[in-house]
């Protein structure tokens, strides 16, 4: 084994930097003015003053810019002394410090020696001089001063030689000197034994590679002879550099905040490959940079023939080769060095940064983000599909006028903020709007108006208040938007429940900095501030939503009491109400069944199918949401109701307290009012241009529309009484631009799946219309545009595709196996129903334990033998959707599992989780909500970035319908090992080609029917079933009394206090108490914490306020997870 690199005696001798100073002294290498090592304060404080100010305090064993420091003044020395012997004991082992001369006006110029042992060359020299805090951050071969002072180089170079030689250097080193700017002397620094960061530009520029030198210097040395033979060193000597090259170093580091660290997960990372450029880089597209490690990203070098077109070159590779979206970087700032005067000119000078640039950033710095505040921009991943949900803003009028009003296109990114707004510094000149629900908007402190073209200059503050009355969201809208927010499937808006989009996958933060572009200050010089008429402006309170009957307010599923509930009711919204669906708060339905057959014991359990999202009025048991934009496109529960498209937006402006009505309307007014938005928007921006705005009137009110029994359902096809394979089939209106085909008597059936499977070739194969197809185990939902074809249309079109289908089971359909790891019992899971039992429900049939409640349904011995179930039953993927490509598989064993499902939902399943609802398995890709009862655990299926095995940036899913899967069990430890290699992308699947015969599957099941041990275990499953469902009924019911009781219990509590004797704290909205941090006879101080509330996915803090210091807590009125609403007391202080 040999070392590949200098000997150990040339590395010990140039680590102590005095005693490199000493052999350059012997080497007749010029010196910087300085001393030996100096042992006191005293010392340094009496060499300082021989020396004369500015001198630079050295540690002996420093190195990369640490432990030096530039004194001024014996008061700057004082205070060093300690600090850099500190630091030099603490990071090198080596208290030791001296000190040299420090010259302001100079340069960092380094030469590229290479030896054998007895004879060392050059590759030239690298000049380093612009630098941040003594790190290099702009290398260039050849030095401009040198190529300007052409004499420079060979004394240079014959120096940097002469001083190896001295040490009968070995392998690659490179020699740095100061150079003197005013006079052109130089002097020796150090010399690095070692491959610098910077070679990379000595090998463009002398053709030569560095590192096989090196591997071949230590060859020869393993072979004994010594190194490469002189004759072949010299013959690599080159008189100069033939071209020129240029290195920018790109850091993790924020150069607005002082170049502060700036951790985090890139999105989008992309790297030009071209002629004359290289990169070495480490990171990709989702890499996860720690706060813990060197901010080094890449190191980016451009080769062009002369040192102008290096700069053109790697200007254009700043601004618009590379694609580093994520935290902030120093990209930018590198982009405006290249495109400063005194870089072209060469000016580059040691103290460059501080002296000769000034760095300007463009963008907005977050003071405060507001409450719950992302990016998005309309109409975001409309056409994904796979569970990706649509995203974009909440409402989506509003956020488009606010864009009108910047002149930007309306569906441009766009800050959304819920009920409390955010607090903005701008380093540049903008022009914005703020629209939405009414809140106090200031710059600089002067009140400026809502609804309007604005301009804020650099360096003013906007700030956005707290919504005051109704409504709940307010929009930013910047002009040109927000350019460095990366893309994903096409959008930039954030789906903050999934962590993917907008600024790394989360709500805006405080410390962020929004990029704006570079046209920003010209635009703001160019625009007159304008306020929009109150007669354009949207109506804020929403107490009306209009809606579509369907897919399931039918008579089969719904009485007509529970329709005239569903439209004649003040449904109050809920406090958890969010961007994945709005709650609504009021009766029950009575259901017009008993429950849901297969799909779960409950009436609102369906057979899953795809949601008419965001839209659908969905009902999980007795608790009903409205989905919202990132909500899941399928699931198990049914949708009485469907918000027509014209109406999502109000949705974003329900406000949590506040009570609204769902109108029934016709699917012509409904198609229609899609049509009439558009024109006020288009009248909108006529009015903002100037134009003479045509005479449309926004229309925000509708007619209501009689509710008919079964108004959901648009046609029904009985089964053939001659061909068992052709099932009935009901088509159901879901809104105004969804239609839901079922198939079947909601029952799993493979002659249904391969029916679908067919209907669905042939659906794909239509040119002439853009639908998105969202297929499912009985079920087939279809996204149209009723601009392009009606409803009436596309159904008598799809019916005839579907009557014209020659139903068979003869198919074999090319597929993938894939083979899973199943781990029981993982500690994530159990630490997930926990969770579930302390925050939502404490008791039910299926806990504390899921798995021993299967046990109990399917009429099983023991837990094992659940698991042994999943373990050994092949599966085949029916859809794949739910939320990030979620794959919902259903079982090829007749003896298959059966359960009902979460009743509430959970607010989180760890990734990976197999979830079993009905008899249908999802396998949950991340962590996210669910509501299927929790089996085992797998390996995560999804990955936004595309970087992983199996995924790529269009198909961040891991499925495709009709993939085979198979299990295979490992521990809790094996399991933990390979997820460890998913996350860092190094896991490989287990897929082989393979084939999937329905007809072979059919016979199974038909078989089954008849064999006498599936029976008996379809007799113990059901009498199982029946037994659970009856204690959970009881379970839920002692459950809601408690919640009742409770509730009762302290409104009594909140009677006895006297609130006209007492100063209290009330809530500012309808929420969750999470936490209340102090407790009777506490003394309160000003601004302390007394309590924070959770709502709409967001933490609120409640602060004790002026006229509450010194007073004592009286009395808790509301204890932790109590329901508050706008207005109520928390606790009372006398």
């Amino acid at each position: 084994m040999v070392f590949v690199g200098p000997s150990s005696d040339s590395i010990l001798e140039m680590g102590l930097k005095h005693r490199a100073r000493e052999i350059a002294i012997q080497a007749k290498v010029p010196v910087v003015p300085g001393t030996d090592l100096l042992e006191s304060e005293d010392e340094v404080l009496a060499a300082a003053e021989r020396l004369g100010y500015p001198v630079m305090l050295k540690a002996t064993g420093g190195g990369g810019g640490m432990g030096l420091q530039v004194c001024k003044s014996t008061e700057d020395v004082s205070a060093a002394f300690a600090m850099v012997r500190s630091r030099g004991e603490k990071l090198f082992k080596n208290s030791g410090l001296f000190l040299e001369k420090y010259y302001l006006n100079s340069r960092h110029i380094e030469v590229q020696v290479f030896g054998n042992g007895t004879e060392t060359v050059h590759f030239g020299e690298r000049e380093c001089s612009i630098q941040r805090r003594h790190q290099k951050v702009i290398e260039e071969c050849p030095s401009p001063f040198v190529a300007a002072h052409p004499e420079l180089r060979q004394q240079l170079t014959e120096c940097a030689t002469r001083y190896a030689m001295r040490l009968n250097y070995k392998s690659a080193g490179t020699v740095e000197f100061l150079v003197d700017d005013e006079s052109g002397g130089f002097f020796f620094l150090e010399m690095n034994t070692r491959l610098q960061v910077e070679h990379g530009i000595t090998e463009l520029c002398y053709d030569v590679d560095l590192v096989a030198l090196m591997l071949r210097q230590a060859d020869m040395e393993k072979l004994g002879a010594g190194g490469i033979p002189s004759s072949e060193l010299r013959s690599l000597q080159k008189p100069g550099p033939t071209s020129a090259a240029i290195e920018a170093r790109i850091y993790a580091e924020d150069p607005y905040r002082g170049f502060a660290p700036s951790p985090g997960i890139f999105q989008e990372v992309h790297w030009p490959e071209q002629e004359g450029v290289r990169i070495d880089t480490w990171v990709q597209s989702g890499q996860d940079v720690s706060l813990h490690y060197d901010p080094l990203l890449a190191k980016v070098m451009v080769h062009a023939p002369t040192r102008e077109q290096a700069i053109e070159k790697m200007g254009d590779i700043c601004s618009e080769g590379i694609a580093l979206k994520g935290p902030t970087t120093n990209l930018d700032f590198l982009r405006k060095v290249m495109a400063s005067d005194a870089f072209d000119k060469g000016d580059t000078l040691t103290n460059f940064l501080d002296t000769r640039f000034a760095y300007e950033p463009c963008g907005i710095d977050i003071i405060s983000p507001g409450a719950y505040s992302t990016i998005q921009d309309f109409p975001a991943r409309a056409s994904i599909g796979h569970g990706v949900p649509k995203s974009g803003p909440m409402d989506n009028i509003t956020a488009r006028i606010a864009n009108l009003l910047v002149h930007n296109a309306p569906g441009t990114e766009v800050i959304e903020m819920t009920l409390f707004g955010a607090e903005l510094l701008f380093t540049s000149a903008a022009v914005v709007s703020v629209c939405g629900a009414s809140a106090l908007v200031t710059v600089d402190g002067s009140e400026r108006p809502m609804w309007s073209t604005l301009v804020v200059k650099a360096g003013q503050t906007l700030k956005i208040g707290t919504v005051s009355g109704v409504g709940c969201r307010m929009y930013l809208a910047v002009r040109g938007g927000f350019p460095n927010i990366p893309l994903f499937c096409g959008s930039r808006s954030t789906t903050p429940s999934l962590k993917f989009g907008g600024t790394q996958g989360r709500t805006i933060r405080k410390g962020d900095f929004l990029q704006l572009t570079d046209l920003t200050s010209t635009w703001a010089a160019e625009t007159h501030e304008y306020t929009l008429p109150s007669a354009m402006i949207p109506p804020m309170e929403v107490k009306e939503v209009y809606v579509l009957q369907g897919p399931h307010d039918s008579d089969d599923i719904m009485t007509m009491a529970d329709k005239d509930m569903l439209y004649n009711t003040e449904w109050k919204v809920g406090h958890n109400s969010n961007r994945t669906g709005v709650r609504i708060i009021g009766p029950a339905p009575e259901w017009a069944r008993k429950d849901g057959g297969e799909a779960g014991s409950h009436p609102s359990n369906y057979l899953d199918y795809g949601y008419p999202s965001p839209g659908g009025v969905n009902w999980g048991g007795d608790s009903g949401c409205i989905f919202s934009v990132d909500s899941p496109n399928f699931g198990g529960l049914i949708c009485s109701t469907t918000v027509i498209s014209a109406e999502m937006w109000k949705l974003g402006q329900l406000k949590p307290d506040t009570s609204f009505r769902m109108i029934p309307v016709s699917l012509e007014d409904a198609v229609q009012q899609i049509r009439r938005v558009d024109l006020c928007l288009s009248a909108i921006a006529d009015e903002i241009d100037g134009k003479l705005a045509a005479a449309v009137q926004p229309v925000w009110s509708l007619g209501r529309s009689d509710i008919i029994p079964y108004g959901a359902v648009l046609q029904t096809v009985q089964a053939s009484s001659e061909n068992p394979l052709r099932p009935k089939v009901v088509y159901r209106q879901a809104g105004d631009r969804f239609l839901l085909i079922e198939f079947g008597e909601q029952r799993t059936d493979i002659a249904v799946v391969a029916l679908i499977r067919l209907l669905m070739e042939k659906l794909e194969s239509l040119a002439d219309l853009t639908l998105l197809l969202t297929p499912h185990v009985g079920s087939v939902t279809i996204e149209y545009d009723p601009f392009q074809i009606s409803q009436s249309k596309l159904l008598s079109r799809i019916h005839e595709i579907e009557s014209n289908i020659l139903a068979t089971i003869d198919i074999t359909i090319p597929c993938r196996e894939i083979r899973l790891p199943l781990v029981m019992d993982h500690p994530d899971v159990q630490e997930c129903i926990q969770r579930y039992m302390d925050t939502v429900r404490n008791k039910a049939a299926y806990l504390p334990d899921n798995i021993e409640y299967l046990r109990k349904c399917n009429g099983l011995q023991s837990r094992r033998e659940v698991f042994e179930k999943m373990l050994h039953t092949e599966y085949v993927v029916v859809a794949v959707g739910f939320l990030c490509g979620a794959p919902m598989l259903f079982p090829l064993n007749p003896t298959f599992l059966q359960c009902q499902k979460y009743n509430p939902t959970r607010v989180s399943t760890p990734g990976g989780t197999l979830g079993l609802g009905g008899s249908i398995v999802a396998a949950y890709p991340i962590e996210q909500p669910g509501g299927y009862m929790i089996v085992a655990r797998s390996l995560e299926l999804w990955d936004p970035f595309g970087t992983k095995p199996g995924f790529t940036s269009e198909r961040p899913w891991m499925f495709e319908p009709f993939d085979k899967i198979k299990f295979y069990e490992v521990s809790v430890e094996e399991y933990d090992l390979l997820a460890l290699d998913f996350s860092a992308g190094r896991y490989q699947w287990q897929v082989s080609e393979s084939s999937f015969n329905v007809r072979e599957a059919y016979d199974t099941f038909q078989k089954a029917k008849s064999d006498a041990s599936v029976l008996e275990y379809k007799r113990r499953q059901q009498e199982g079933l029946k037994e659970q469902e009856q204690i959970e009924r009881g379970l839920y019911s002692t459950w809601k009394a408690e919640i009742e009781s409770e509730e009762k219990a302290e409104l009594g509590g909140e009677s006895t206090v006297d609130l006209n004797d007492t100063n209290s704290v009330s809530s500012p909205m309808a929420a969750n108490v999470w936490k209340v941090e102090v407790k009777p006879g506490d003394e309160l101080k000003e601004g302390q914490l007394i309590s924070i509330l959770e709502a709409m996915k967001m933490e609120v803090n409640i602060y004790a306020q002026k006229s509450l210091a010194g007073l004592k807590v009286d009395a808790i009125l509301k204890k932790p997870g109590s329901i508050v609403g706008a207005g109520d007391v928390i606790l009372s202080a006398k």
